[in-house]
């Protein structure tokens, strides 16, 4: 039997369409806008840049409105071009009516300044419709106001995400001028800082009250929230003033290189295993073995690059710990040993020295031609590794030596940059070929930062070839996790977009393997809990409002005359079977029917857990019973909560008796079921249903979802 197509929990996916509205995309600053792009981007690529951003402002209020505010989410990859994004979301705002756009453009200035010189950049060719503005204070709303708005311009207004600046922009934006006209507020990394860290005390943060301050002063305006590690934005609470009402997927363009590239079926190519005990070298000046390997793949690597091209960029990155101390002792541990090969690398060929690190050099050659097509020769390469070594090492923290990821510029053609928290997120390192890590925290971590720190991901399709990196057993395995942890909420998504579900509606699940020690996000922004293990899911608080209950009772029955089962004889008790139903007809014409809200039974929850399995595969059908046939069953209570909804054993009777009932619990089978229980609470009049699920102990069935809480 064939099901009919069903959202998350059976939404009739053409009632729960979000409302849209026609969008013009062909107006004069998107068309300044792809004049800039015209020679980075092929024009299929740029079309779906274009009609990606479309589909976001679409879901925004209509600017014609007089008042409204709606919050989106706009999901990337890490390091795949969501810059670009938001950059073609605020030319669609300003060509359909928009006048303001806010972009919250970091926590740290370096980036502030990175972000504004690019919109500037990009969006230079539409003045003087478009002025930009950086850190605006109320005293130039007169300009604004006079030189800007009156004049049908638009204002560009980029803000750093910290609470002065943002008062700064309420202020200005909250004037009588301002409040008419619509605006659009962009979230760059809108997971970091923006949410509330002070939920759990009844307080607001900082950032995250300076963000709603400011949106409580626009009429009419659009909050779009961009991020790659959406964890925390969706598990935060419905009611939260940041949950968002829409969710867009930004598909990374051709030549992006991520998780499924370096952990996927051919993870061997890329990742070496470091080890056991490597991460332990961070507090003394030695080079473990494993980093002077790193550094050997980097320099001949280098070297195949710039045989093939001169002029580029080759970097490798070095994240060991959090401490500067460390970073400290290690820049200095690497620039005595690039020294020390300096030197080398000028002794005769026979010179043993010269010999131990050419064998070196040579193993990393070998590793290399494993992915490089047609490589140079290793007399070339040997040749061209004295002109490698010449690079700078960086130390990329706050002390005063440090170097500012993204304000200082190369200097040489190669570097090795080592640190910690600046290299976490953000920041784009120009040529990076090689990544050493080693850094995990001990009990446990959130998985939006593991990804945030995977700066190896980009657009590095023209030298994958020669890009490596090297984990530690615990960090490779962590990665793996977490690119299937993202290409199964990617999947789920990208089923309710097709089915135009919103994201409110889209249940908050993701499949984590928390025993790995991973946590979806921090504790500090978001409840969460682990959804399901093997064993039984037993519905205990039950309906009670009669109306309710006779309605579902009537979907119960109505569904097994719909799917006719078989009366099977367990024991001496006889049960209505359906062996092997489809799970999409169990979702679509059963749970999803069913309504337990007020009760213990998740059934958004539990539907998109069995959609998942049958979407992968995993579990095209399931058992479903119909306890006793339908006769009801009296249950001891407390106040709708029942003592014990399973029948046990037959008492009195042995196992080999052919009229020994195993119990509700015992008739499974090995295999998914579910029970569908008709009940009278004692003492009442009122008769109901309850539900109990079993999971098998199966790897297929074991997702590990962890769910909003």
């Amino acid at each position: 039997m064939v099901g009919k197509p069903f959202g998350p929990f059976g939404m009739d996916p053409t009632q729960a369409a979000p409302r849209r509205w026609p969008v013009t995309i062909d107006g004069e600053v998107i068309r300044h806008l792809e004049t800039r792009y015209r020679d980075r981007v092929t024009e299929d690529e740029w079309d779906i840049v274009r009609d990606t951003a479309a589909s976001v402002l679409s879901q925004c209020p209509e600017p014609q409105a007089s008042s409204g505010r709606v919050t989106g989410l706009a999901l990337g990859k890490v390091q795949s071009g969501k810059t670009l994004s938001y950059t073609a979301l605020t030319a669609l705002a300003f060509d359909n009516g928009y006048r303001i756009a806010v972009v919250l453009a970091g926590t740290k200035n370096p980036l502030l300044e990175q972000n504004y010189a690019r919109l500037r950049y990009d969006l230079e060719p539409a003045r003087p419709r478009v002025t930009p503005f950086k850190n605006p204070v109320p005293e130039h709303d007169t300009y604004v106001v006079d030189g800007v708005l009156h004049g049908g311009g638009h204002a560009l207004i980029v803000v750093l995400k910290n609470k002065k600046r943002l008062d700064d922009a309420r202020r200005l934006l909250a004037s009588q001028e301002f409040r008419a006209y619509p605006a659009l507020v962009i979230d760059d990394e809108g997971d970091e800082a923006s949410l509330n860290t002070q939920f759990r005390r009844g307080r607001r943060s900082a950032i995250y009250d300076g963000i709603l301050r400011l949106r409580d002063a626009l009429q009419l305006h659009a909050y779009v929230a961009y991020t790659a590690t959406p964890q925390a934005n969706l598990l935060v609470s419905g009611i939260d003033g940041l949950s968002p009402d829409f969710g867009v997927l930004v598909r990374p363009g051709s030549g992006y290189c991520g998780g499924s590239v370096f952990f996927g079926p051919n993870r061997h190519q890329y990742v070496r295993v470091l080890p056991s005990g490597e991460g332990d070298h961070q507090q003394t000046s030695e080079i473990p073995d494993g980093l002077r390997r790193a550094i050997a793949v980097f320099l001949v690597g280098g070297a195949i690059r710039h045989l093939r091209e001169t002029a580029v960029w080759h970097s490798m990155l070095i994240h060991n710990s959090n401490l500067r101390v460390d970073h400290e002792r290690l820049q200095g541990a690497v620039k005595a040993l690039v020294a020390l090969w300096t030197d080398t690398f000028a002794l005769q060929d026979s010179d043993p020295a010269a010999q131990d690190l050419l064998a070196l050099m040579r193993g990393a050659y070998d590793d290399l031609c494993a992915t490089v097509q047609n490589p140079p020769s290793w007399e070339e390469v040997s040749r061209q590794l004295p002109q490698e070594v010449r690079l700078e090492v960086w130390m990329v923290n706050s002390l005063p030596l440090g170097r500012d990821p993204v304000a200082t510029p190369f200097r040489l053609m190669n570097n090795i940059l080592i640190g910690g928290n600046m290299l976490g997120r953000g920041v784009t390192i120009e040529g990076l070929a090689v990544t050493y890590t080693t850094r995990r925290a001990t009990g446990g971590t959130n998985a939006d930062t593991m990804e945030q720190r995977a700066r190896w991901f980009g657009y590095k399709e023209s030298y994958r070839d020669v890009c490596r990196i090297f984990l530690t057993s615990q960090l490779a395995d962590d990665y793996t996790e977490l690119l299937r942890h993202e290409d199964d909420f990617w999947d789920a998504l990208q089923r309710s977009e097709r089915q135009g579900l919103s994201i409110r509606d889209w249940p908050r699940m993701f499949s984590l393997d928390m025993n790995l020690g991973l946590r979806p996000t921090r504790n500090a922004v978001a409840n969460f809990r682990q959804f399901r293990g093997p064993g039984w899911d037993i519905q205990n608080q039950v309906i009670q409002d009669q109306a309710i209950a006779s309605r579902n009772l009537e979907v119960a029955r109505r569904f097994f005359e719909h799917c006719i089962g078989e009366t099977q004889l367990y024991g001496n008790v006889e049960h209505t079977v359906l062996r092997d139903c489809s799970v999409d007809i169990v979702i679509s014409e059963l749970l999803a029917e069913l309504q337990t809200q007020g009760t213990d039974w998740e059934s958004e929850y539990t539907a998109e857990y069995l959609a998942r399995l049958f979407f992968g595969n995993a579990l095209p059908a399931m058992d479903v019973l119909l306890m006793v046939k339908g006769e009801f069953r009296e249950r001891a209570h407390n106040n709708g909560r029942i003592v014990n909804l399973m029948q046990g054993e037959s008492p009195g009777r042995t196992k080999t008796d052919p009229g020994f009932y195993p119990g509700d619990r015992g008739i499974h089978g090995g295999r998914v079921q579910l029970q569908v229980h008709f009940v009278r609470l004692k003492d009442t009049s009122i008769r109901t249903t309850a539900l109990a699920l079993y999971v098998p102990a199966d790897p297929r069935y074991d997702l590990r979802y962890v769910v909003r809480d």
